[in-house]
């Protein structure tokens, strides 16, 4: 393990950034989704599935560059593919969200739970999409150290 990781290179710690920010973002989902039937989210099993399944795709990122090399096309398509699926997460817990978002800056401002349930949105948010960046990012850096 420790000879696996002295070759490690900037851009795998971005993707296993990326993939703790991935996990970060399917556990705030899930507790703002069972905070209230009210506001339970209709679409978190799938929420979950394409976090996961991103975590799984940024995780194979930081592998197979240790078998193919910098910028290998497997890699290259595990991190197109994990940036894919944690927008697309962002993406569908926004489009529940949006009339509680809407309604609490707009009318219903005084709607505690509603504030609650934000405020836990917002995380899950950002995890999503601060891994996806987090991922671009280190998709133009090397994977693995490169013996000179």
């Amino acid at each position: 393990m420790a000879d696996f990781m002295k070759k490690q290179s900037v851009g795998a710690y971005f993707n296993i950034i990326a993939a703790v920010l991935g996990v970060v973002g399917i556990v705030a989902a899930a507790i703002c989704s069972n905070m209230t039937v009210t506001y339970a989210l209709g679409n978190l099993g799938t929420v979950i599935a394409l976090g996961c399944s991103g975590i799984v795709l940024a995780v194979l990122a930081v592998v197979l560059p240790n078998k193919f090399g910098n910028h290998d096309i497997l890699g290259t398509i595990s991190v197109l593919g994990a940036i894919a699926l944690f927008t697309t997460a962002f993406g569908k817990i926004l489009s529940e969200r949006i009339l509680l978002i809407a309604g609490l800056f707009s009318y219903d401002s005084v709607n505690t739970v509603g504030w609650q349930v934000f405020s836990v949105t917002v995380v899950a948010f950002a995890g999503f999409i601060v891994g996806a960046l987090v991922l671009i990012i280190g998709a133009f850096t090397r994977s693995v150290k490169e013996n000179a």
